[in-house]
């Protein structure tokens, strides 16, 4: 006799959840129709469970930004804010979070920080301290200006690089007074609408440096929520406390066709990062 083909064992808990028996007197054409609308729902629902199971991706997490004046020292810095305090993601078209888009699957261990898509807000950045090639400089210093305000985006790339213990720096993960290095892009435009760099980063630049990243504490509920980012420390004094070092840094004009190395550059910054 032809089997019925929802009564196999495969259906079975489902019709017997819907209550379908099979009559081999009474062949009935609605309720397999019933039951095909069930399954089509069944697994509709099963998938939408399934996806909620696994949650929605998080989002980037809001931090506030300030570019110090002066480093610890009293020094001016190179790369400091346009004088307006500090920067709070989301307003004034200003972006400043730890992206969950990091290198090697890491979550909130990048900053990023930008004004590109602001009409109000800008960052100052000097060129008054360039490494001529006799003294280890690879190009002839040619910066588009000595001082200005421009718009700009800055972001590290700490999820690049390894912690030495078979993970990756991220900043969110750290705990209170640890400290590691990091690469550091700094890319502006200047008013003529020309696009350069500066890489900090050996990996990137082999004559150029780090920056360091310290996490100075660690909320409650969890993950570091103050850190500043400087350049790494020319030394430490007699109790210890870093002494404010300069970062050096290769600036690079993308032209339309080929990028121009335009020499490099000590920048001085001291950036504090907190959350929210």
């Amino acid at each position: 006799m032809k089997q019925d083909r929802f009564s196999t064992p495969l259906y079975s808990p489902l019709l017997r959840a819907v209550g379908y028996t099979h009559d081999k007197h009474h062949n009935s054409k609605k309720q397999p129709t019933r039951l095909r609308s069930f399954l089509l729902v069944f697994l509709a629902t099963a998938i939408a469970a399934t996806a909620l199971g696994k949650g929605q991706p998080p989002s980037n997490l809001s931090v506030t930004t300030h570019l110090a004046s002066v480093d610890a020292s009293g020094t001016i810095t190179d790369i400091q804010s346009d004088g307006l305090d500090s920067y709070f993601d989301g307003v004034s078209g200003v972006t400043s979070f730890l992206t969950t888009n990091g290198y090697n699957r890491q979550i909130w261990g990048d900053w990023q920080f930008g004004t590109l898509n602001s009409t109000t807000r800008t960052v100052s950045i000097s060129f008054a301290n360039p490494i001529q090639p006799a003294s280890g400089g690879t190009a002839v210093p040619n910066p588009p200006f000595t001082i200005k305000n421009v718009i700009a985006h800055i972001e590290d790339k700490c999820t690049q690089i390894s912690n030495g213990s078979g993970g990756w720096n991220n900043m969110y993960q750290m705990t209170a007074n640890q400290t590691f290095q990091c690469p550091l892009i700094t890319h502006f435009y200047d008013s003529n609408g020309n696009e350069y760099r500066i890489y900090s980063g050996p990996n990137w630049e082999p004559e150029t440096t780090f920056v360091q990243v310290t996490c100075n504490s660690v909320a409650s509920a969890g993950g570091c929520n103050d850190w500043y980012i400087n350049p790494i420390p020319a030394g430490y004094d007699v109790n210890g406390n870093p002494i404010p070092g300069a970062a050096i840094g290769r600036l690079v004009y993308f032209a339309k066709h080929s990028t121009v190395n335009e020499g490099d550059y000590y920048f001085r910054f001291h950036f504090h990062i907190t959350r929210p």
